[in-house]
């Protein structure tokens, strides 16, 4: 499945390369989550600060936001509602990346606006699947 929503997308993207906004506190998670965008051939953009996540989403309109959850100040669920409330942003698909897998916390998740989720830890086909899903139905 994952290699025909790839193909799908490569039919009709032709030269286009999405960005994606990747949000999380943790570095670690940033490197990963950026090494498996950059192999797509896709363009990203990365920061720790929640607060500096809605300013960037303002700017550069990105193609799809991965938005971990836990995090000090705003956490991912404010940041999504916040987000969700703008007409200017509300289309912008946000996948939450969490470690949160309570059916009351995917209940929290779908109350904040948030599209879809990925379960940390999670593998590297599964957030290529959840991007090219997210970035056909945004093409179609």
């Amino acid at each position: 499945m994952y290699s025909t929503l790839k193909k799908e997308f490569e039919k009709q993207s032709k030269d286009y390369r999405p960005l994606i906004l990747i949000v999380d506190n943790d570095r670690d998670n940033l490197l990963f989550a950026s090494c498996v965008i950059e192999s797509l051939g896709m363009y990203f953009i990365t920061t720790k600060d929640a607060e500096e996540c809605f300013s960037l989403v303002s700017k550069l309109l990105p193609d799809i936001i991965l938005l971990d959850i836990v995090m000090p100040k705003l956490n991912g669920l404010e940041i999504a509602n916040l987000i969700k409330q703008n007409r200017n942003f509300s289309q912008i698909p946000i996948i939450a990346v969490t470690g949160l897998t309570s059916t009351e916390d995917k209940t929290r998740l779908n109350a904040a606006g948030f599209d879809d989720y990925l379960c940390k830890p999670y593998m590297i086909e599964e957030l290529e699947f959840k991007i090219y899903n997210h970035l056909k139905c945004n093409l179609i």
